[in-house]
């Protein structure tokens, strides 16, 4: 019995690690996705983490109906920090279904990126908004909290090892 609980380590720890891994590369506050119309819109920015003062990449990926890229579409955006328009680009055409935003986020908190995107089979408009939280320090701190994690998990296993090293130790010798 003993030995199938060391087996079980590895992939307990093995899951935590990964688990930490995506969490650090791919948090889920940064990253989503719509259906507006018949089109999908998917929204993302570099890095995961965007933080106040340093240049964020937002991405745009407009698909069809059937999920694969459209090849032009017109699309314009504004960005809304506390209710006050912060930053807005006007329509314009972009191709290979994929359009790539350089930005500066000057105050944290959360911003609303609402799009603005042209229909262009009736040529409506259709809306949507998005949510990207933005912090001062997330960047490093966010890593540290994910390590400290992992270190605990490690720490609470190698506890756990040790322990059952002494009661065996303790059993034999009585």
């Amino acid at each position: 019995m003993k030995k199938r609980f060391y087996l079980l380590l590895p992939i307990y720890l093995g899951f935590f690690v990964v688990l930490g891994v995506y969490e650090v590369y791919n948090p889920p506050f940064s990253t989503d996705s719509a259906h507006i119309g018949n089109y999908e819109v998917q929204i993302g920015t570099s890095p995961p983490v965007p933080e106040v003062g340093k240049d964020t990449q937002i991405h745009f990926h407009v698909l069809d109906e059937n999920g694969n890229q459209v090849d032009k579409f017109r699309m314009g955006i504004l960005i809304y920090h506390n209710y006050d328009l912060v930053k807005s680009i006007p329509l314009d055409d972009h191709y290979q279904g994929s359009w790539d935003l350089d930005y500066v986020f000057e105050e944290s908190g959360n911003h609303v990126i609402r799009v603005d995107l042209v229909d262009l089979k009736n040529g409506g408009m259709l809306t949507y908004a998005f949510n990207v939280a933005v912090l001062n320090f997330v960047g490093t701190m966010f890593s540290y909290l994910i390590i400290a994690g992992i270190a605990g998990a490690v720490g609470i296993l190698l506890a756990i090892a040790i322990f059952q090293r002494r009661v065996g130790a303790r059993n034999k010798q009585e």
